[in-house]
């Protein structure tokens, strides 16, 4: 008996799995929706059943004359299949079909291609990155596409085209790729960009030592007088460029101030955490020795609970030149007090310099930093004479 019930039980599942494969089949046979015509020819495609795969893609366009996906698989087949001249006649129709049509635009321009069809891939391209609808992850495709295709700045702008500028100007700084990004910046209406997004080109141009071309582009969206830029701390921080570039260490907090009484402030806590070596408030100055020789840099500096032998202070040092000047290290506790630092710019700092607040690490048993410190009011001014000696 227990024998008879266990083949009962086979043949169940057997009968079960042969209906279920039998239901799918008719209800293929019997399907109309276009949508699932076109995922069972690609089953079949993935199989190599091209002839039945068309099939299904023909009972879709029967079904739907207009339905773009299936004539998008039906052409890659007809070109998979060596019948290229019906591939590009099905392009040629869907290039004039979908004239406004956003959706289905990557894919059309990825068929053509594949098909060779160069006009088409250009033309749809330069539509796509057009649309204020298109999604980034499609915007980043297009550019990346675009960029692989014509790495050189001035093919890549002429087949894209001057009303895509802005866009490849932007991707070729998230690239890195400064060439490309020289070669658009002068094709851009400067009055239309926005300071933000500026930003990485006047770092990418710092970084690789054209600081004085950096420095002209940042003063037409950093307008600013002085040479030290938010001395006070009244402006909100850049981070970038040629403004107060501020990172947060472990057991480090830093943030603005703006007291109702009282000057408005960069405030620094030390937690106590860390005997740390810290360099994390910094600006970089675009000085060359042509322009001046002699400067002051003055500012004032607060203080409270600083503790360690090892205490803040501030710091000039020169980019790629052997300029070093610092004052000395501020109280445990002070009130608002101001500095005074002069220093000669060298002939060689063609670099600018870095003003930075700096603390070294403390080699005592008791090194761990804690405390809070303020600052503000920093101004750099060029000297006509030069110091005594």
């Amino acid at each position: 008996m227990g024998l008879g019930l266990y083949q009962l039980r086979i043949a169940l599942v057997v009968q079960s799995a042969y209906n279920n494969f039998s239901n799918q089949e008719v209800i293929k046979k019997h399907q109309t929706e276009p949508k699932f015509l076109v995922e069972y020819s690609k089953e079949d495609i993935l199989l190599g059943n091209y002839g039945q795969a068309k099939e299904w893609l023909h009972k879709a366009l029967r079904t739907d004359p207009v339905y773009i996906p299936a004539w998008l698989t039906l052409a890659e087949l007809e070109n998979n299949s060596g019948h290229r001249s019906k591939a590009n006649e099905i392009l040629e129709y869907l290039d004039d079909l979908m004239k406004d049509v956003l959706r289905w635009r990557w894919e059309k321009a990825m068929l053509a291609y594949l098909i060779g069809r160069d006009d088409i891939l250009t033309s749809d391209l330069a539509w796509l990155l057009q649309q204020d609808n298109l999604t980034w992850k499609t915007k980043r495709k297009v550019l990346d596409f675009s960029f692989s295709l014509w790495p050189a700045p001035g093919d890549l702008l002429k087949k894209m085209g001057k009303v895509n500028a802005e866009n490849l100007f932007y991707h070729a700084l998230r690239l890195n790729k400064r060439d490309t990004a020289d070669f658009l910046w002068p094709m851009l209406d400067h009055t239309q960009l926005e300071a933000q997004k500026i930003l990485p080109y006047i770092n990418l141009l710092i970084k690789e030592e054209k600081t004085t071309d950096a420095a002209e582009i940042w003063k037409l969206f950093y307008q600013n007088d002085a040479l030290l830029y938010n001395g006070n701390f009244a402006l909100p921080l850049v981070k970038k460029g040629f403004g107060w570039r501020i990172w947060q260490p472990e057991g480090v907090k830093t943030e603005t101030e703006t007291p109702l009484v009282g000057p408005s402030s960069l405030h620094i806590r030390f937690a106590g955490k860390k005997n740390i070596n810290f360099h994390h408030v910094s600006q970089i100055i675009p000085l060359s020795h042509t322009s001046n020789q002699h400067y002051i840099l003055t500012g004032e500096l607060r203080s409270k609970g600083i503790s360690t032998d090892q205490r803040p202070f501030v710091e000039i040092v020169g980019r790629e030149c052997s300029l070093t000047a610092k004052t000395e290290m501020v109280l445990p506790d002070q009130e608002w007090a101001q500095f005074t630092l002069d220093f000669l710019l060298p002939e060689e700092c063609q670099q600018g310099i870095v003003v930075r607040l700096r603390r070294l690490p403390s080699r005592n048993i008791d090194s761990l930093i804690r405390g809070d410190l303020w600052m503000t009011n920093f101004a750099l001014q060029p000297v006509s004479q030069s110091p005594s000696q």
